[in-house]
């Protein structure tokens, strides 16, 4: 069993390629309305068709970046459009910042560029506005829809089941029901059941959503929800039944007029994640240039030393549980390298590992190719190192907060790794620890922390006494 997506889910990607598309002729045309009001023609001189191609690739940078092109169904529409008006100042800020470094400001017309600038601010909003109202009035007909598991059984969640029935533009259906302290007592077309099922549900379901509804004073049911949810990576919202509480200032989300706390939600939104974007490209970009020519070298060395490719690829887990393929050279002989599905880490005077390759892995050298991993955007600079498939199914069961790990993009090098957490972690108390270190880094995420982790790991990150 599993929880039907909606008609439109399937084509999420082209929902997103018509607004990208969307966006894309709103910058053209606007700037060819500025051409018509400023000169009375439409035709643009070739210095200007040149600026419209880098403002069209840094919008849609910036916009994919601040999450714009992600579901916005219970999202407020002030919000979108003001990241959506950020995404565009920053754009023209980059923009006119390249036109005065390479000396091209005189060739433009400035009350072409402040027209073209808020033209497109205008319409930028109102393509965003009318693609949200129609995707709205499809949600009302039943299309588009997410599926949510209910947990609770007090007002907040009679109120929330009222909610979604009542706002079918929201784009909800309730297709599970866990009580508390009883079964709910209201009709529902999925499953109703006690707490004691959610866990066998999800992990058999497809969750889109678990919305828990109960007062802070069920702490205990709490903790068996959270429990029973430590493998999902679903959105977990806590709706708490606080009417008539007054709340001090929290971080919290709206869902039709919902008060909602967030519990389990990456700190990769918005302006975060664009931030933490540019660091890796431009950083990322710096870093394979200057090491350009010492790859070289050392996949001359890899292949010089024993036959096989010079590069070892691994599928591991990344952000969101996905699986990726993570690239390392190789330090092991082509015919020792543990196949797919065994698990077999790399041990102190692993006869397995070359003399080259020990050398690669004392010095971290083996991890730069890695970078590529990082300009494709399957993996970041600093975040919590990517574990192999086989790790995952066996720490999964045994480690809390493992799952959340994944809430981020895995990183080259990370906090637990110049904290002295690094190499062979062949107990559960050692990937706990890790992990530890993993769930602080993501708590308290900054560009100052990753900064700093990036310099430490110069000092106390490439050598290392575990890694062998």
């Amino acid at each position: 069993m599993s929880f039907q997506r909606g008609r439109l889910k399937e084509f999420s990607s082209e929902l997103t390629l018509l607004q990208r598309f969307a966006d894309t002729v709103v910058i053209i045309v606007s700037a060819l309305l500025a051409a018509w009001i400023r000169f009375d023609s439409v035709r643009l001189s070739q210095t200007q068709a040149v600026s419209l191609v880098i403002a069209l690739l840094l919008a849609h940078f910036a916009f994919a970046e601040l999450g714009l092109y992600r579901s916005w169904r219970s999202g407020k529409l002030a919000r979108e459009v003001g990241l959506l008006w950020t995404g565009w100042g920053i754009t023209f800020l980059v923009l006119t910042g390249l036109l005065f470094a390479l000396k091209m400001g005189a060739e433009y017309s400035r009350l072409w560029v402040a027209t073209w600038f808020s033209l497109a601010a205008a319409l930028l909003a109102l393509s965003h506005v009318m693609l949200r109202s129609g995707l709205r009035a499809l949600r009302r007909h039943g299309f588009n829809l997410r599926s949510v598991c209910l947990v609770g059984d007090g007002d907040a969640a009679l109120r929330l089941r009222s909610l979604v029935d009542a706002r079918g533009d929201l784009g909800y259906r309730i297709s599970a029901w866990f009580g508390v302290h009883e079964p709910p007592a209201q009709t529902l077309a999925g499953r109703v059941g006690m707490l004691e099922d959610l866990e066998t549900y999800a992990s058999e379901c497809e969750v889109d959503e678990v919305w828990v509804a109960m007062p802070l004073r069920d702490e205990q049911y709490l903790r068996r929800t959270f429990e029973a949810l430590r493998h999902s990576t679903a959105n977990i919202r806590y709706a708490p039944d606080l009417y008539g509480y007054e709340l001090l200032n929290h971080a919290a989300s709206e869902v039709g007029g919902v008060t909602m706390l967030d519990l389990s939600v990456s700190p990769m939104d918005g302006v975060n994640r664009l931030l933490k974007r540019t660091e890796d490209l431009l950083l990322g970009s710096l870093l394979l240039l200057i090491a350009s020519p010492l790859m070289l070298a050392i996949a001359l060395g890899v292949k010089l030393e024993s036959r096989g490719p010079a590069l070892f690829r691994q599928r591991r887990i990344g952000w969101s549980g996905r699986e990726f393929v993570i690239y390392k050279f190789r330090s092991m002989r082509e015919h020792a390298i543990a196949q797919p599905g065994r698990l077999e880490q790399a041990t102190r005077d692993d006869p397995r590992i070359t003399r080259f390759g020990r050398f690669l892995r004392r010095t971290s050298l083996d991890e730069l190719p890695q970078l590529i991993n990082v300009l494709q955007g399957r993996m970041s600079l600093v975040g919590p190192r990517p574990h192999a498939v086989e790790h995952h199914q066996l720490y999964i069961d045994q480690v809390p907060s493992y799952a959340s790990r994944h809430m981020v993009k895995p990183g080259i090098t990370g906090y637990a790794q110049i904290s002295g957490y690094r190499g062979e972690t062949d107990t559960p108390e050692k990937m706990r620890r890790r992990v530890e270190y993993d769930m602080l880094y993501i708590q308290h995420w900054s560009l100052a922390l990753d900064i700093k982790i990036l310099a430490l790991t110069l000092f106390k990150g490439l050598v290392h006494k575990n890694a062998y």
